[in-house]
């Protein structure tokens, strides 16, 4: 049985074998004739020359039938010799005929394989296209019912290409197209009314450049197509069904879309739809213009999109182009800081206005809810964005923050928030790209908003300041901050404040400019704790590797925001100082003050202005004082109680009464505790001392063991004092003066010194020797009372106390002398 199934096989094998090798002749004596009719086929539907270096049989290439290789084909348009551009060429082109129609003389292509070669498509500026080579004379054209039955999409079959290259260049309308299609293939079916084709495989688009000057889409992209076609010949519409494009990154595009050729004009739609994304994955596919643009924008997220293409073929406006995004979580950079986990849902048009015709300059982005964090405090925005020649931006958004999310906003080492909140309301109208010209210095847009604060605690660490219950309203715009009712708690005292600052966003954006804050401060009652903190050193604090940029510019902005502030306080107390109803104005710059005035009642009911500076800039490592001003019917016991004796210790607050107005330069180093540097004052004091007293002084003690030792010099009386000291260093330079008490009449003059360097020279007239008890009138610069002998006296520090001693002289006369000697007895006796 076996035997006979072999001996049947061996006989249907030997058949096959001699029918294919009668086949084989036949084809190889026909050559001539094949060939001929393949001629005839091109010459009927192409307008061109056809060369073809070799062709050969190959039945079993592929399916079984008339099946060929054509070595080096060449096809050429009718002006070739001129332009020099092959239409077609390929190194080897295998041609699969149906069998049928080439026996009825109706040839058409059953399978078509392009391998190793080109098709080069073109419009020259003159308006010539190689295209022509499809056209046929008038001569040779069949009606219509002829010319579909007999069209060359009916006649071409499934077709491939292997590492074929097409191209198409039209010079009058700046279009430019090319692909290099590695392994793809065609399969064409087709009906009664349509021709489909399903076409997939391997391209690398070269480009699809519908603007040279914009740059093309798909430069040199790797892609997989996998497209579905039809064409219905008689309605001339082209039908793309859901197909898909993929990229080298493994993305996949979905396509879809119409044509419509049968209107003169020509409208088309098309349908794109991606997921997941990235945009830098998608950035490639775009052309140069559009990629550089959202690339500027500095946005790397996967989104969602579809986009919609709708215009006219042979039309020079641009086609309409709507798109429908939803993005995964990115981040933008800001020059201020991060926003985090932003998420954004929108669209974007060419023709916002319907009106007018598409383009960059009646495009719209929108995007109403985009949702994130700057660095931690969450966020809602809603975004149009016009204009894409200069974006011009429109954003309102909504902030809302608590001390949980401030802490790490401005970095907690140096700001530390305890309780409260506050929230933002903004609305930006300007460009997108570039908040801040720097050329021009401006900020470029409009700007406003405002800020609510509600019961904030903070802590700066760096200056060591304390605030809390910070409550108050904040309205901004591009230029200003004002706020006219904010207030806050430093510890002791509650201000109240109002007033403005002045170009802020520019600073925080890079302005050159100054800041500047104008406001009113009004404390009820001002104990006053600030300068220890502004002179005092600063503070170090560790900061993290990890920098914070709005913290850093928060810093810097306090650091060099000048001040000018008008102050009205009813009591203020510092230390031993204390006054009421102070006014004034200062400005803070640099780290320093400077004090355009204060007037103010202190000093037991005296009249006080001063103005002056105190400097802490880092200049020097000790801040400086520099006051100049008047004093008017002070207590001289307040004035040095106030000022802690101004730092010695010889006479002091309780030696001293009178009534004391005075002129006065004065300026020192401070250490930071606020106190001077006795050996860096320097200053002029004129003075004008009126019922004065001094009390239980210890020079005028020991005085009075030398002299006088039974008057009341526990108590000194003095006539008023209107002179001059100098002040340089410790030592105040004290010009001859006659002090009128009703103890004694003394000139002095010398050195009285802070330090151990007093030197008083004290002339006593022997006049002094009359009688003065507690009927003595003062009677000063009576000129009588200098005249006659005198005793001198030294005051002079010895091992850190001042001591009074008897100084002498020599002179001429020795029995005035002798005189003079026992008149100082006789003084001391007394």
């Amino acid at each position: 049985m076996f035997a006979r199934i072999l001996k049947i096989f061996g006989i249907v094998a030997l058949c096959a074998f001699f029918l294919f090798g009668a086949v084989e002749i036949w084809v190889y004596r026909n050559k001539e004739n094949i060939f001929r009719k393949a001629q005839e086929f091109a010459n009927e539907n192409l307008n061109g020359n056809l060369e073809v270096e070799d062709f050969k049989f190959r039945p079993f290439n592929g399916s079984f039938g008339l099946n060929f290789t054509l070595t080096n084909v060449k096809l050429t348009d009718s002006l070739f010799q001129i332009h020099k551009k092959p239409f077609l060429e390929a190194e080897h082109m295998h041609v699969a005929l149906d069998l049928k129609g080439f026996y009825t003389g109706d040839i058409s292509v059953k399978n078509l394989i392009l391998e190793n070669g080109q098709m080069r498509l073109f419009v020259q500026k003159d308006g010539y296209s190689n295209l022509s080579i499809f056209k046929k004379n008038a001569s040779d054209k069949k009606d219509k019912k002829d010319k579909s039955k007999n069209s060359v999409l009916k006649k071409l079959g499934n077709m491939r290409f292997v590492n074929f290259s097409i191209s198409y260049a039209d010079s009058v309308k700046q279009k430019y197209y090319g692909a290099l299609l590695r392994d793809f293939t065609n399969i064409v079916t087709t009906t009664d009314s349509t021709t489909n084709a399903s076409l997939n495989g391997s391209v690398l688009v070269n480009q699809l450049t519908f603007k040279p000057n914009k740059g093309g889409f798909l430069i040199n992209q790797e892609t997989r197509l996998g497209l579905a076609l039809a064409y219905d010949e008689e309605k001339q519409q082209l039908k793309i069904y859901p197909s898909v494009l993929e990229s080298a990154t493994n993305d996949q595009i979905g396509i879809n879309g119409f044509f419509d050729f049968s209107d003169s004009v020509k409208r088309f739609n098309l349908n794109f739809e991606a997921k997941k994304i990235a945009i830098k994955n998608a950035l490639p596919l775009l052309n140069r213009r559009i990629r550089e643009q959202i690339d500027s924008i500095g946005i790397q997220t996967a989104l969602n999109a579809k986009v919609k293409v709708n215009g006219e073929i042979a039309s020079l406006e641009q086609p309409k182009v709507d798109v429908f995004f939803k993005t995964d979580t990115f981040q933008y950079n800001l020059p201020v800081g991060v926003l985090r986990d932003m998420r954004a849902e929108g669209s974007f048009t060419n023709q916002a206005d319907t009106t007018k015709v598409a383009g960059p300059l009646n495009s719209r982005v929108t995007a109403q809810g985009v949702t994130g964090k700057f660095e931690t405090i969450p966020f809602r925005l809603s975004i149009a964005v016009t204009n894409f020649v200069t974006p011009v931006a429109r954003i309102s958004g909504n902030i809302d923050a608590d001390s949980t999310n401030l802490d790490p906003l401005l970095d907690p080492t140096r700001y530390r928030f305890k309780n409260g909140s506050a929230k933002i309301e903004f609305h930006f109208d300007g460009n997108l790209k570039n908040f801040y010209d720097p050329v021009r210095d401006r900020f470029n847009g409009k700007l406003n908003g405002k800020v609510s604060i509600n019961n904030i605690s903070m802590d700066y660490l760096p200056r060591q300041v304390h605030l809390k219950k910070i409550k108050g309203d904040f309205t901004f715009n591009e230029k200003a901050f004002v706020f006219p009712d904010l207030s806050f708690s430093d510890g002791p005292n509650m201000l109240y404040i109002r007033g403005q600052v002045i170009d802020l966003i520019p600073y925080l954006f890079g302005s050159p400019k100054p800041l500047r804050a104008n406001v009113d401060i009004n404390i009820p009652t001002w104990q006053l704790n600030w300068l220890e903190t502004l002179l005092a050193p600063r503070q170090v604090v560790s900061r993290k590797k990890k920098k914070v940029k709005l913290a850093e510019l928060l810093d810097d902005a306090i650091d060099k925001m000048q001040i000018v502030a008008k102050l009205d306080a009813k009591k203020l107390n510092y230390k031993n100082f204390s006054a009421k109803d102070v006014k004034g104005q200062f400005t803070i710059k640099n780290n320093a003050v400077s004090i355009e005035y204060f007037v103010m009642k202190a000093f037991g009911g005296g009249n006080v202005r001063v103005s002056g500076e105190m400097d802490n800039s880092g200049a020097s490592q000790l801040p400086h004082l520099s006051v100049r001003g008047k004093i008017a019917n002070a207590d001289v016991h307040s004035v040095f109680h106030s000022f802690d004796n101004f730092g010695q210790k010889t006479i002091t607050h309780q030696n001293l009464k009178g009534i004391l107005s005075t002129d006065f330069n004065f300026e020192s180093r401070l250490n930071n505790n606020v106190r001077l540097v006795p050996s860096t004052m320097k200053g002029l004091l004129r003075i004008d001392l009126s019922n004065g007293y001094i009390l239980n002084f210890e020079p005028f003690l020991k005085m009075k063991k030398l002299i006088f030792k039974k008057r009341n010099f526990e108590e000194v009386k003095f006539a008023p004092i209107r002179t001059d000291f100098k002040l340089s260093g410790q030592e105040i330079e004290i010009s001859p003066m006659e002090i009128e008490s009703n103890v004694v009449t003394l000139y002095i003059d010398g050195i009285y010194s802070f330090g151990n360097k007093t030197d008083i020279n004290i002339e006593i007239p022997l006049s002094n020797l009359r009688k003065r008890d507690s009927t003595y009138v003062l009677d000063p610069h009576n000129t009588e009372k200098r005249d006659g002998s005198k005793i001198f006296l030294r005051a002079i520090d010895e091992n850190g106390e001042v001591n009074i001693k008897l100084a002498f002289r020599k002179k001429k006369d020795k029995d005035k002398d002798k005189k003079d000697e026992v008149i100082k007895e006789e003084l001391i006796e007394k």
